[in-house]
């Protein structure tokens, strides 16, 4: 116990100048690498808004496309004066309901219709101005492209769509299908991030025209061009080539961080504006929390490592009584276990049992088979008396013996091994290697000692052996 003591106070000492002097160094260098940290940390964020937007702006990219490259759109487009239009809603609304989007729609080339998961919506036609997308965008060569629009059809809902190109086997093409997302959602999600890191982000175009953004006002009206803080940066905001760029333009007021992600899949820029001092000030926070954290810890250390130690003391123990083949305990566990209820017994009116049992014909499968097959031999009764006797105690006297306490009177204790006489005689694989047992049980009385209950446990198993084995005999 003292040496315990001694190796929980040195393992406390030991954490206790190694928390101290990273404590110390950290405010050492707090002030020079602060800045550090604080781009690391907006790099870190931004990326994370970065794979969160493109994530959710480039699913309904892949559903549009499959749309377009639906077999049974192609063939309903291309037979469009003899097939069923209620066939094609249907499976417009099929989609609305899969993917829960806003919008879902299809325009067939043939006829210039549109249809809409509720049904046909009008005929598009070049004098309208509000389907100018339309020709617009089938005169591109892109397969696909984003547009953010008002929606006709739902109370003119400012939606990002996805449009995509229906092609033939010959690229001809057939319509356009695609999906919209309520430009709500979008915002929503910018406005977590915001509320979140502190922070400002929104999607722009290669032009620096907004596309989203939590102020619906700034939506295609806002050009970053025509912004001080941006023009400053210039075209190196809307580098391609990187993965992320960085920029720290120093304004009337603070340091502060512009960050810029290229998602190639929508063919727009991430950019998050990330003001400094506000993280400054998080940081400074965090360090109190942190002191706070390391005083708490400290003075809970030396419990904790003493509590570790009388864990591992009693975990040692535990592996001190089990049997090499890890499934029962052993002889000392039986000897222990018999010494307290014998000693528990003394002055109550206890009623138990002890056995002994033995392997018949073991021998011969160590000889013939080998010990590895007479181990899973050996494994396999022991399963079946674990299970069997999950109430008592059943150890590993040794080699192919074993013995046990049952909490049972001498008739109740015989009637239970018998049970487990003929699992083990009837088990499948038992059978093939010709394996039973031979049980000597006995009641324990009030002037029994250890040497007298083995005794008599040890001849009524003597008996069995002597009787034709395969049998539980009770002395």
């Amino acid at each position: 116990m003292k040496q315990r003591n001694k190796v929980g106070l040195l393992i406390s000492l030991i954490i206790l100048i190694g928390i101290a002097a990273i404590v110390c160094f950290s405010f050492f260098l707090y002030s020079t690498i602060i800045k550090d940290d604080i781009l690391n940390i907006s790099k870190l964020t931004s990326t994370n808004i970065y794979s969160e937007i493109n994530n959710e702006l480039t699913k309904p990219i892949f559903v549009s496309l499959t749309m377009a490259n639906d077999t049974f759109v192609k063939q309903w487009l291309q037979q469009e004066n003899t097939m069923e239009q209620q066939d094609i809603i249907n499976y417009l609304n099929g989609i609305r309901n899969k993917y829960n989007y806003h919008s879902v729609f299809l325009i067939s080339e043939a006829s210039h219709d549109y249809y809409h998961y509720n049904g046909l919506f009008k005929t598009i036609s070049k004098q309208d101005s509000h389907d100018q997308w339309y020709y617009d965008f089938i005169s591109q060569d892109n397969l696909y492209a984003l547009d953010v629009d008002q929606d006709e059809v739902d109370h003119q809902l400012l939606t990002i769509f996805v449009n995509s190109k229906i092609l033939d086997d010959q690229s001809n093409l057939l319509g356009v299908a695609g999906v919209g997302i309520e430009m709500t959602y979008v915002q929503n999600l910018l406005e977590n991030f915001e509320e979140a890191y502190e922070l400002e982000a929104f999607l722009v175009d290669e032009n620096g025209l907004v596309q989203a953004h939590t102020n619906a006002d700034f939506i295609e009206t806002r050009n970053l061009n025509d912004q001080e803080l941006y023009s400053k940066i210039g075209p190196s905001l809307y580098d391609k080539t990187n993965t992320i760029n960085v920029f720290a333009p120093n304004d009337s007021n603070n340091q502060q961080y512009i960050i810029s992600h290229y998602i190639e899949e929508l063919d727009w820029y991430l950019i998050v504006r990330k003001d400094t001092a506000i993280l400054a000030q998080s940081f400074n926070k965090q360090m109190y929390y942190d002191l706070f954290i390391i005083i708490l810890v400290l003075a809970s250390v030396l419990f904790i490592v003493q509590k570790i130690l009388k864990s591992h003391d009693s975990e040692m123990q535990n592996l001190a009584l089990l049997d090499t083949l890890g499934i029962l305990s052993n002889r000392k566990d039986f000897d222990q276990k018999l010494k307290t209820t014998l000693l528990q017994n003394e002055g109550n009116d206890l009623t138990w049992s002890v056995f002994l049992m033995d392997l018949d014909h073991f021998k011969i499968i160590n000889d013939t088979h080998g010990h590895l097959q007479g181990d899973q031999v050996l494994k396999h009764v022991m399963t079946l008396c674990k299970s069997a006797l999950k109430d008592h105690l059943i150890t590993r006297w040794g080699g192919d013996e074993f013995s046990g306490i049952l909490y049972l009177d001498g008739v109740k204790a015989v009637a239970t091994l018998e049970a487990l006489r003929l699992q083990i005689m009837n088990d499948p694989m038992l059978s093939e290697f010709n394996i039973t047992v031979s049980v000597g049980v006995t009641e324990a009385r009030d002037i029994d000692t250890e040497d007298t209950i083995i005794k008599r446990a040890d001849g009524a198993l003597y008996h069995s052996k002597s009787c034709g084995k395969n049998q539980v005999s009770l002395a």
